[in-house]
């Protein structure tokens, strides 16, 4: 688990909340308005590598906070491996590394999980890549996307 890191401050500066200014920005969130055809406003949290000057999606909820949370949990904690360890323990809390899915089959069956070194061979048939590589291909990842149960 990393060192809990200082959150920088939340600014409205160009008409949504963001995280951070200058050397310190970190993301920001967006509302989306909801439609007529039954579809609710959601907002979305969009996460800002400094290493590659990409902006990705990294989650969204019903709220200003719920997407907030989204763009906090990763810089205070990065991404964490998604393997279900026992009901006990819950979900593997280690740092993830690698990013192993299931993209090449029909969208019907594509699943991705997140792994820590530990478990970077766990399901070895999965095409397997690291975090920066699926960001760079896919311009998004969601923490959770796809386990099951909450983490304890």
């Amino acid at each position: 688990m990393m060192a809990k890191v200082h959150l920088p401050e939340w600014h409205n500066t160009i008409g949504y909340p963001q995280l951070g200014r200058g050397a310190e920005y970190r993301g920001y969130v967006v509302q989306v308005q909801g439609s007529d055809d039954g579809h609710p406003e959601k907002w979305f949290a969009y996460a800002f590598d400094h290493n590659d000057r990409l902006t990705y999606w990294i989650g969204d909820g019903a709220t200003e906070a719920a997407a907030r949370a989204h763009l906090e949990r990763l810089l205070e904690h990065g991404w964490v491996c998604e393997i279900f360890v026992s009901d006990e323990a819950g979900h593997c809390k280690d740092q993830a590394m690698t990013v192993r899915s299931t993209w090449d089959r029909p969208r019907t069956n594509r699943v991705r999980m997140l792994l820590c070194e530990e478990h970077r061979n766990v399901l070895p048939e999965w095409d397997r890549m690291t975090i920066r590589q699926h960001i760079r291909t896919y311009r998004s990842l969601m923490q959770d996307e796809s386990i099951i149960g909450a983490r304890l």
